[in-house]
């Protein structure tokens, strides 16, 4: 799968960067990406260089939030069409709904969800089918800023975060992320997300034209019917939210999907893929973020993989990486450093 998107992921870039008297131009060139492109919004550019040249440019500069910074500099609007899709919707869950399902146009890498949390509550997740990719705070920072922003157009401003939480550990003091959040921000979490509350889905989006909505979102499936949202980025989506719990099973992600278990099966041997390799195609990854940016202990990584044994993790990072976990981790210390 390409792992390209629209460049208006990186609307706000420039400014922010010359606001250092930094010149972005080499760092532009180090992760391939033409600078003319930042001039098109609707250039595709490898969401691998995007996620990278963030991490650099915060390094760099310096600054930890760059990324919070960034989604203080956008809006809705780098969606292209995506966005009068969902400013025409009815409600605030049917433009999240619309969004989610046109979000192809804009990049196949973004993985979102709407998860009902509790009759009051409602998970709106982000994520990225990123492998090998252990360092993305920046781009996951920016993402949920902006999910905020996006929230508070679409409620006309009421909108506030009942919670906010991160894969990631803080790089910042906590009182930082509560200013940019307004809300409880909480890090090393199961799934990176923003927690709402079912009443500002059900908020009606002033002077929605729905038939508007409907011709922009019928004209984007025509042209994005020949890359569908494929069964293996579902499966590996949920596979990360539920590592941990004991629900990381091939029957209850069937049963997410609305599909019976055998049907899965054979849609995943189709794509060359089975349920045992996405997990453990998962595992790696989050292996190689835990380890590279959190303060567990080598048994809490193994819980959070959802390994009951810890020997049983070290013999999976042995066959992953050739090495064990304690060494890749002393590795990452020392380089950091």
């Amino acid at each position: 799968m390409l792992d390209l998107v629209c460049s208006s992921v990186l609307t706000g870039y420039s400014d922010l960067v010359a606001g250092f008297n930094a010149d972005l131009t080499p760092l532009l060139l180090r992760y391939k990406i033409d600078p003319e492109a930042l001039k098109r919004p609707d250039a595709q550019i490898s969401f691998r260089a995007v996620v990278r040249l963030l991490e650099a440019t915060a390094q760099t500069l310096q600054c930890p939030d760059f990324g919070l910074r960034m989604s203080q500099r956008q809006d809705l609007t780098i969606l292209g069409p995506i966005a009068v899709i969902g400013l025409n919707s009815p409600t605030v869950g049917a433009a999240l709904r619309a969004i989610i399902e046109h979000l192809n146009f804009y990049s196949p890498v973004v993985i979102t969800t709407i998860e009902p949390q509790d009759e009051e509550r409602v998970h709106l997740t982000y994520d990225l089918a990123l492998d090998g990719e252990p360092h993305k705070r920046q781009i996951i920072e920016l993402a949920l800023g902006l999910y905020c922003r996006d929230m508070k157009i679409l409620t006309q401003g009421h909108f506030v975060p009942v919670a906010v939480s991160f894969r990631h550990a803080p790089m910042l003091p906590r009182r930082t992320y509560r200013r940019y959040f307004g809300s409880q921000v909480r890090f090393c979490q199961p799934i990176n997300a923003i927690v709402a509350q079912q009443s500002d889905l059900r908020r009606p989006i002033n002077n929605a034209d729905p038939r508007l909505s409907k011709l922009i979102a019928d004209s984007m499936h025509r042209s994005t019917s020949s890359h569908p949202f494929d069964i293996q980025r579902q499966v590996a989506s949920l596979v990360r939210k539920s590592l941990s719990d004991a629900h990381c099973t091939l029957p209850t992600v069937a049963r997410q999907l609305h599909l019976h278990e055998r049907t899965l099966q054979r849609r995943l041997t189709k794509n060359g893929v089975s349920f045992e390799s996405i997990v453990d195609s998962v595992r790696r990854e989050r292996a190689e973020e835990l380890l590279s940016e959190s303060r567990l202990s080598m048994a809490g990584v193994a819980a959070q993989l959802g390994y009951q044994e810890q020997s049983s993790f070290n013999r999976a990072f042995r066959r992953w990486f050739g090495r064990a976990p304690n060494d890749f981790k002393q590795r990452v210390q020392q380089t950091a450093s």
